[in-house]
């Protein structure tokens, strides 16, 4: 069967419904016929092909075009550039300009000066999927790095105090076996004193970590109980007697007037969480402190008031959290009471070494440090920060920092409560601090004993019933200081970037939590971990299979179709990369193909190996958001074809 058609007409009609946009240009760029969709995608407003297109590339490509169209003309080469167009749309374009061969310029009515074919095309949507694959292939090697970050500064962390406690050991050891009458008590109480702090500088880091899993797992659960807030947050203050007094460090803790006049005695709360912030704060606190030159001044002060604070203290600034943090506040169930809401609000204001600008900036994020300065020399996991503000979060409340380097910090958190009748005798005396940070100050004090501090030295009053008065970072309404302008300038620039992040986070999350359809089977034998994960991604659109454990993981594959599987690794009966190659054997029969999502609480590069060598597709680290979750999730699926 042979076709005969108007070669002629055919061509031009072919020519007008191509997706592309088509022009010739004599020798000088000036257009000769353009199809429909050329102009379209360059509004033809002048004869001269170089300015009509310069014209319709934004500002941002428009250098860059330019450069590359004058090297293209100079060489006798042909231009192939990709560039944005300067409209509200910013459609994405790739652009061909190519001489035409000697033999084709007659059909165009080209003289043998020469032409040129030009040929545009729309490609936003494949530069927006490479855009998006490039940001999160490079958001997932950030993650990466932080992740190995944190391992190795965890490792660090706890390595250093290792070697300083098997050292005191070694010299402890050698006091005691010398056979002369007098063993040197100052040097076994110094040693003492050290492996005191390295226990406690460990419980501390291992503390920021459980603590911080919990709450990104969201499986921290409050423990709220009638309490007497101004006399409790006083105990954890009494193990940094011994180190204030070392130090020559001034110590005031101060209830100010707003406290008195909300008239707040018995309150629903856990003191035990906020006290964790409390004595993080204070730590901080001392750390820089010490290393102040010149006055070294520390003052805890607590106030109270009737409405959320937006500002409080006034003279800390919160980098403003928005509606995610609301949504964090677990005080509001029926275990809390019925009693009147009241907020209470605390400071720690230093005379220590002040913080930087960049380092205020990156203050509450997790893994960060100030600086690697302060990483080296005072140490720390980078998390107790992050944790406070997410503790904070939790009780309904927030945390804020105002300083100015060399000239201080003070820190601020407040966090609601509802008012109560009495607790029992037991729990209004009740001492929540740990054994170990009783230890650790029971044994500087005897150190200050023996090297003469306590002689030369005052002790710091911290008393449960504090003296009532005004207090500037403690009192709503108080005018700012200084530091608070400064800190104010740098939380609307943190402010603004994080509702920028906030707003297209939302948008991407609103895309991905559609109603999918997409079938999931959850690899998990955690219960807890898998109830929690299986309501989370059902409420995002996922239709959920359960399984416990890698063979049931195997069956279900056998028996149903699934669009992704999310694949624990470390689990009973059979793990996860066991299981994986045996559903990848099951496939060869039918010739498909389900994606395989790992799912690890290990981070190190050859561990990833080992999942995706066992034909997993990728690998998802513990713990993880569930935006990040969605995004692999709909990735693997959407290109599973």
């Amino acid at each position: 069967m042979s076709l005969s058609f108007d070669a002629n007409v055919s061509a031009q009609q072919l020519v007008e419904i191509l997706p592309n946009g088509v022009a010739v240009l004599n020798h000088q760029y000036e257009l000769i016929s353009a199809s429909r969709r050329f102009q379209q995608l360059i509004p033809c407003f002048k004869s001269n092909f170089r300015d009509c297109w310069l014209d319709s590339v934004c500002e941002d490509d428009y250098k860059r075009a330019v450069a590359e169209f004058q090297q293209a003309s100079n060489n006798g080469s042909t231009l192939r550039t990709e560039y944005r167009i300067s409209d509200e749309k910013g459609l994405w374009c790739s652009l061909i300009l190519e001489r035409l061969e000697s033999a084709d310029l007659r059909c165009f009515g080209l003289d043998e000066k020469g032409g040129f074919v030009c040929t545009v095309a729309d490609i936003t949507s494949t530069k927006v999927a490479e855009i998006v694959q490039r940001k999160a292939a490079e958001a997932a090697q950030e993650s990466k790095k932080q992740q190995e970050r944190f391992i190795d500064m965890i490792s660090h962390e706890v390595r250093n105090p290792l070697s300083a406690i098997l050292h005191c050991t070694e010299d402890i050891l050698e006091a005691v076996n010398q056979k002369a009458t007098e063993i040197p008590k100052y040097d076994i109480a110094e040693a003492a004193e050290t492996i005191g702090l390295c226990v406690s500088h460990q419980k501390k880091i291992v503390n920021d970590v459980l603590t911080f899993s919990k709450l990104d797992a969201s499986m921290l659960a409050l423990s709220p109980r009638s309490v007497q807030p101004q006399k409790q947050l006083a105990k954890p203050l009494a193990i940094f007697r011994p180190e204030l007094r070392k130090q020559h460090i001034e110590f005031e803790y101060k209830a100010d007037l707003s406290y008195h006049e909300s008239k707040i005695d018995w309150a629903m709360a856990d003191l035990d969480r906020m006290g964790q912030v409390l004595v993080n704060l204070l730590s901080n606190a001392v750390k820089f402190t010490s290393q102040s030159k010149n006055e070294r001044m520390i003052r805890v002060s607590i106030g109270a008031a009737i409405d959320r604070p937006t500002s409080y203290p006034p003279n800390v600034v919160f980098f403003d959290s928005g509606k995610a943090a609301l949504k964090e506040d677990a005080t509001n169930t029926p275990e809390w009471g019925s009693g009147e809401i009241v907020y209470i609000m605390v400071a720690v204001k230093d005379s220590g070494i002040g913080i930087s600008d960049l380092a205020q900036k990156k203050l509450f994020q997790r893994f960060n440090q100030a600086t690697p300065k302060t990483e080296s020399v005072y140490g720390g996991s980078g998390l107790g920060l992050n944790v406070c503000r997410k503790l904070c979060h939790v009780h309904g409340g927030e945390i804020g920092v105002s300083s100015k380097e060399g000239h201080g910090s003070t820190f601020g958190f407040f966090f609601k409560v509802r008012r109560a009748d009495p607790g029992s005798g037991d729990e209004s005396g009740r001492d929540n601090t740990s054994q170990i940070d009783q230890l650790v100050s029971g044994i500087q004090g005897l150190g200050n004993e023996v090297s003469g501090v306590n002689q030369t030295t005052e002790q710091p009053v911290i008393s449960e019933n504090p003296h009532v008065t005004w207090v500037g970072e403690s009192e709503p309404g108080a005018t700012p200081d200084h530091r608070t302008v400064h800190s104010g300038n740098i939380a609307r620039q943190v402010s603004e970037e994080e509702v920028d992040r906030h707003q297209k986070t939302s948008n991407n999350i609103g895309r991905e939590q559609r109603d999918t359809g997409y079938r999931i089977l959850l690899v998990e034998d955690n219960i807890i971990n898998r109830r929690i994960l299986s309501k989370k991604l059902k409420s995002a659109g996922f239709h959920i299979t359960e399984a416990t454990n890698g063979q049931e993981a195997v069956d279900a594959a056998r028996e149903n179709t699934f669009d992704c599987i999310l694949m624990d690794q470390e689990m009973p009966v059979m793990n996860g990369c066991t299981a994986s190659m045996a559903i990848r054997d099951t496939e060869q029969d039918s010739c498909s193909h389900v994606p395989i999502l790992g799912v690890t609480a290990n981070a190190r590069a050859e561990q990833d190996a080992e999942l995706l060598s066992s034909k997993m597709d990728d690998v998802i680290h513990k713990p993880y958001g569930i935006g990040e979750l969605i995004q692999k999730i709909n990735y693997m699926v959407d290109h599973s074809g």
